[in-house]
């Protein structure tokens, strides 16, 4: 036998068993905020809509830049983290045929939220320290999704492993609510460095059903609709935190309007997200 294929054999068992290592290898994923740090966190969102209206199609662009503060006042000895959430900035825009705008939502800038959370990212408490005054659509519903973590799971888990989660959430949104179910798999699909982070690259993917009931110059709506997500968040087991998050999502949604008009208003959305943690 050769050198060269000796040399060949040798480095293809390398492979091999580094392979083998990393896909036995187990890891237990737990958010490490530490008590008296501040965290910061920098949503970017951009869309596209389109909408039927008396029929007429619309289209319209959508976006959003919100970065959100985290001070966390305390670590209790079950885990629970006790976070005080706040918006540094935040920002909307909307253009379509009718309009071009960009909004600064001062409204939330600095309003506090006090949120008890597990180490696994479930939300056990909300407390509003200071109130929101709406501005349009927008005000305490954007204050009570300033806080977004992705709940991990509550085992051991290696490369290649999936898992699920069900997420119920309620939207607040023109007088009304959304209440939303979202149906999540999970797939821990290896290790990336990302952002100077050493970091677990974890695969999802799901799908949305949103109904809802809002209020709107005298007339009322209701909302129904469906829609699938896909992302990919890179966390770091070190730090117990997430250091980049990408999704993408895709939804089908039909509005019905009551009151002085009658209409159904059929509306297409395609949203890509990014979530990015922020240096000191």
């Amino acid at each position: 036998m050769s050198i060269r294929t000796q040399l060949s054999i040798s480095l293809s068992l390398i492979v091999l068993l580094a392979a083998s290592a990393m896909a036995q290898e187990t890891f237990r994923l737990e958010y490490k905020f530490q008590k008296g740090k501040t965290y910061r966190y920098n949503a970017v969102s951009a869309g596209s809509m389109i909408q039927e209206m008396m029929g007429k199609e619309m289209k319209m662009a959508n976006g959003s830049n919100i970065t959100t503060r985290m001070v966390v006042e305390n670590t209790l000895p079950d885990g629970n983290i006790v976070m005080v959430a706040s918006a540094d900035s935040a920002r909307i825009s909307s253009k379509s045929q009718m309009m071009d705008t960009t909004m600064v939502l001062g409204n939330i800038i600095g309003k506090k939220t006090r949120i008890v959370m597990s180490k696994l990212g479930t939300v056990l408490s909300r407390e509003i320290i200071d109130s929101v005054k709406s501005e349009a659509m927008f005000g305490g519903g954007t204050q009570r999704g300033m806080v977004s973590v992705t709940r991990l799971p509550g085992k051991e888990v290696k490369v290649g492993e999936v898992w699920t989660d069900v997420l119920i959430d309620t939207i607040e949104s023109m007088g009304g609510k959304i209440y939303r179910r979202s149906n999540l798999e999970f797939t821990l699909t290896g290790k990336e460095d990302r952002s100077g982070h050493h970091c677990l690259k974890i695969g999802y993917t799901g799908t949305l059903a949103d109904t809802g009931k809002m209020a709107m110059g005298g007339m009322e709506l209701y909302l129904e609709g469906n829609g699938k997500i896909k992302g990919t968040m890179y966390f770091d087991p070190k730090l117990g935190l997430t250091v980049y998050d990408e999704m993408t999502s895709d939804t089908e949604e039909t509005m019905a309007v009551t009151g002085q008009q009658n209409m159904t208003i059929p509306m297409s959305q395609s949203m890509k997200t990014t979530r990015v943690l922020l240096g000191d």
